[in-house]
C-alpha cells in the first residue's frame, strides 16, 4: 500500500487538507487593526468572531471531508479502478472549494472595506487547496498508469 507513489501523494494531500485549520485564508490590515479570515470564521482584531461576515460555506468541514476522502482512497489500493474514480471525484470537488474560497475572501474584503482602507494578504490556507489539487491530480494520473500497466501485463499472459 505505502510502496506506491500515489499513496504517498494522497497522504501528503490529506495532511495538507487537515492543516488548513491552522492557518488563515487571508489577513486584512486596516486602520482599526488586523482581521483574519480562517476556514471557520472572520476574526476581529480583538480575537472575537464576527458572526455577520463568517463564511457561508463551512470550509473546515469541506477541507476535512476532502482529507478523509484521500485517506479512504489510500485504503482502496486493491481496487485501482474504484480508487481512480474516488480520486477523480476528490479533485473535481476540490475545484469548487477553491473557487468559493476565493469568492468568500473577496466578499469579505468588500465587507471590511466599508470601514475604511483595507490591505489584503493571502494566508497559507489560500494556497494549500491548490497544492492539494495538484497532488490529487498527479495521484490520479499515476493510478491510471498503474492500471494500464496491469492491463498490458494481462494481455501478455
Amino acid at each position: 500500500m505505502w510502496q506506491r507513489k500515489q499513496s504517498i501523494l494522497l497522504a501528503v494531500g490529506a495532511l495538507l487538507a487537515f492543516t488548513s485549520w491552522l492557518f488563515p485564508i487571508a489577513t486584512y490590515t486596516g486602520d482599526l487593526g488586523v482581521y483574519k479570515l480562517r476556514t471557520y470564521g472572520l476574526f476581529l482584531p480583538d480575537g472575537t468572531e464576527d458572526a455577520m461576515a463568517s463564511p457561508v460555506l463551512p470550509y473546515e468541514v469541506l477541507h476535512s471531508m476532502l482529507g478523509f476522502g484521500m485517506l479512504v482512497a489510500i485504503l482502496l489500493y486493491g481496487n485501482r479502478p474504484r480508487q481512480s474514480r474516488v480520486v477523480r471525484g476528490l479533485w473535481m470537488l476540490q475545484l469548487p472549494v477553491i473557487a468559493f474560497q476565493y469568492i468568500t475572501m473577496n466578499s469579505t474584503l468588500a465587507y471590511l472595506a466599508r470601514q475604511g482602507t483595507m490591505d489584503q494578504s493571502f494566508g497559507l490556507t489560500f494556497f494549500l487547496p491548490m497544492v492539494v489539487l495538484v497532488l490529487v491530480f498527479i495521484a490520479e494520473r499515476m493510478i491510471r498508469s498503474d492500471e494500464e500497466l496491469v492491463r498490458s501485463m494481462d494481455r501478455l499472459r
